[in-house]
This record gives C-alpha cells, sequence and structure tokens, in this order.
C-alpha cells in the first residue's frame, strides 16, 4: 500500500511546492491536502493516512485543535503528526508537545530536505 500524506495549510502556494517536491522525489507517495482544520478532519475520517504536516496557523479551527482531534480519531492515533508554524515560540512548542505532535517545524522549511526529514519520520514510526 503506498505511503498517504496530508498537508493541512491554508496557503496555497506552500501546499504546492510541497506537493510538487513530494510528485518529484517519491512520485508513488498519495499527497491529499485540506485548506483548514474541519476538511482536514473530514479526510482524515475517509482516508488511511501515515503522515500529517499541520500548519499551527488557520482560519477557523488551529493546528493544536486539529492535532488534538486527530490524536482523538482511532486511525490517526498514532500516526505522526508534524507542527509547521512560521512563528517560533516556545507556547507553540509545549502546546504542540502537549497535544501529541510528533515533531515541530519552523517556516520556512527546507525544500531540499522536507520530503527527506517525512520519509525518515514515517520510517522511524513504522519500526
Amino acid at each position: 500500500m503506498p505511503t498517504s500524506i496530508m498537508f493541512v495549510d491554508d496557503e496555497p502556494n506552500t501546499v504546492n511546492v510541497v506537493k510538487l517536491l513530494i510528485e518529484l522525489e517519491q512520485p508513488e507517495w498519495l499527497f491529499y491536502s485540506a485548506p483548514d482544520g474541519e476538511s482536514a478532519l473530514e479526510l482524515a475520517a475517509q482516508t488511511p493516512l501515515d503522515f500529517v504536516l499541520l500548519d499551527i496557523s488557520m482560519p477557523g479551527m488551529d493546528g493544536i485543535e486539529v492535532c488534538k482531534r486527530l490524536r482523538q480519531m482511532p486511525a490517526t492515533a498514532q500516526k505522526p503528526i508534524v507542527m509547521l508554524t512560521a512563528l517560533d515560540t516556545p507556547q507553540r512548542r509545549e502546546q504542540s508537545k502537549a497535544v501529541g505532535a510528533t515533531d515541530f517545524w519552523v517556516k520556512p522549511f527546507k525544500p531540499m530536505t522536507i520530503v527527506k526529514d517525512i520519509a525518515q519520520i514515517i520510517e522511524n514510526h513504522q519500526m
């Protein structure tokens, strides 16, 4: 079964960059995106996911709340969830850890390594 990735971010350009990088480096992966928290939760309820990259700052439900809810869903309770933010503060890091985030990345991310970083987290999780 192919690896499935969901990227939740309200910034279409950022989503498109990550999608393109994944298509180039891991074309066998299934890439899903959601522009907001509600859509992300709906998608997660319908689609088996191996990894979630989740922006913290979004309109409506923020990424902290989305992560908390994903951790309550049996299908995503144990899956890697990486929080992504442009605003790196100790409070955000603590909140992310408290709701069960696997890791915390700061924007701008490194386009040259993001797919390798995702692959490494997935591989570590599967062991």
